[in-house]
């Protein structure tokens, strides 16, 4: 089992954790949990996902309450302590990332995100497989004409779009307002989607992250996701910018009301690991 697991990508989980506050944006939780209740069940889920892989979690708990210390305390984590605030939170998990070794992936996860049990077997086949489905010239179709293009086709610009991992699909992605052109990409074991914005829940390389590190610092300030995504994201040019997809369908769910993962069986997942927290 353990040369099983050396033979996988190394994932480390930042698992940014605050019971004090319900919800940064005042939004309702689902089914009528309160956030410490919320927590726990992410966690739990997440790390069940986990078992098998080659992975490490450090969970960055910011001012927690003994109940949700002692709860970390009972599984196999590294758990930093602080009373942060979001941003600084955020700031002190890109420094932990920093640390890293340039081969590791990195997963910053926030405190909120429901993962299915597959979660991690289809975002260590997407790592795997990535040369494959993400081409060094790739030629995209120009969508106002019937014809095939390359952009920049100057050598040095072939060059394969490093990649993130967004790993939720979100509800709004679907509505007519907010319906955009994007690349589908498909692994041996599920369908990507090419996306240009998230929240602070992602996966990347520590390398990559090294290369955009001050892009990452600058976002962190009023946790402003919109620059993050504006600045990092290509959409069909990625010179300086990476290639973010998100799995169709999800592959974690943000616990909020309003954004459930469509397709994804939450109260399925939830009776799962509800008794064990």
């Amino acid at each position: 089992m353990q040369g099983i697991i050396n033979k996988h990508p190394r994932i480390v989980v930042i698992f940014r954790a605050c019971d004090l506050v319900n919800a940064v944006n005042k939004s309702n939780r689902p089914f009528g949990f309160d956030k410490k209740s919320i927590i726990k069940i992410c966690f739990k889920s997440l790390y069940n996902a986990l078992q098998g892989y080659n992975y490490k979690i450090i969970v960055l708990g910011d001012n927690l309450s003994p109940e949700m210390k002692a709860f970390f305390l009972n599984h196999d984590l590294q758990l930093n302590e602080g009373v942060f605030g979001n941003d600084n939170s955020i700031r002190e998990s890109i420094k932990i990332a920093l640390e890293l070794d340039d081969n590791d992936w990195v997963y910053f996860c926030e405190d909120d995100y429901l993962h299915t049990p597959d979660s991690f077997e289809k975002i260590v086949t997407l790592i795997q497989e990535r040369k494959n489905i993400i081409l060094e010239n790739i030629k995209f179709k120009q969508l106002l004409r019937k014809r095939h293009i390359t952009f920049l086709s100057i050598p040095r610009y072939f060059r394969r779009p490093s990649l993130v991992i967004f790993p939720c699909d979100y509800p709004d992605r679907y509505l007519p307002t907010y319906l955009n052109r994007n690349f589908i990409f498909k692994t041996s074991n599920s369908h990507w989607r090419q996306v240009s914005d998230t929240t602070f829940t992602f996966l990347l390389q520590v390398g990559t992250l090294r290369q955009h590190k001050k892009t990452l610092i600058k976002a962190a300030n009023r946790a402003n996701d919109a620059y993050l995504s504006n600045t990092l994201y290509g959409k069909n040019f990625f010179y300086g910018k990476l290639l973010c997809l998100s799995p169709i369908p999800s592959l974690t769910s943000h616990m909020h009301k309003d954004t459930l993962s469509p397709l994804m069986d939450c109260e399925s997942i939830i009776n799962q690991v509800i008794t064990k927290v």
